[in-house]
């Protein structure tokens, strides 16, 4: 007698009871990888999704406030090269400049973006500079070229780059290439 009560009162508590979801599955505790291409770094991201530095206080883009800590997140470009040819490069991977420019070999997972700039009088190499992203900076290094490369710098005498020896580089820099070719790096972050 008291297993059949058991019974109904089972069977009566499944009547009411509404259908039970399902339990919902576990949120994964990783981030995605990157898009093929796409390169990580460590970033304060405001709340329009602006990646910043680490270190900056308000978003580089819209100003607004960055609040919590760094976590990694996709690499936004870090700006721009006005090459004096009237070209635009973004700075969102590595560049080789250069009359006839080739990757170089490297251990690099992002392949460089390669921009033919005019040298009548051949004073530029083929592969004459390559401009790299390492974290939040941008650097650029003279490939060996025969005729070098200056770098300028306002407030700053005219530097020439040692080759292969990488150079930071800041808003409004001047990199000439020779044969009347100049990079202004804007932008930058």
């Amino acid at each position: 007698m008291l297993s059949s009560a058991i019974a109904d009162l089972r069977a009566a508590a499944q009547e009411a009871a509404p259908e039970a979801a399902p339990p919902a599955p576990p949120t994964p505790s990783f981030t995605a990888p990157p898009a093929p291409g796409q390169q990580q770094i460590l970033a304060r991201t405001c709340a329009h999704g602006h990646a910043n530095p680490p270190s900056r206080e308000t978003c580089a883009v819209c100003d607004a406030p960055l609040d919590g800590d760094a976590e990694l997140a996709v690499r936004p470009p870090l700006g721009r090269v006005v090459v004096s040819t009237g070209q635009t490069v973004e700075l969102d991977r590595p560049v080789v400049v250069g009359r006839r420019p080739r990757s170089p070999r490297t251990q690099s997972a992002e392949l460089p973006r390669l921009v033919t700039v005019p040298s009548p009088q051949q004073d530029i190499s083929r592969s004459h500079l390559e401009i790299t992203l390492e974290g939040w900076h941008v650097l650029v290094s003279d490939m060996a070229t025969t005729n070098g490369t200056t770098l300028l710098r306002t407030g700053q005498p005219p530097r020439r780059l040692h080759p292969s020896e990488p150079v930071l580089v800041v808003d409004g820099d001047v990199v000439d290439l020779g044969d009347g070719v100049t990079l202004v790096f804007e932008g930058i972050r």
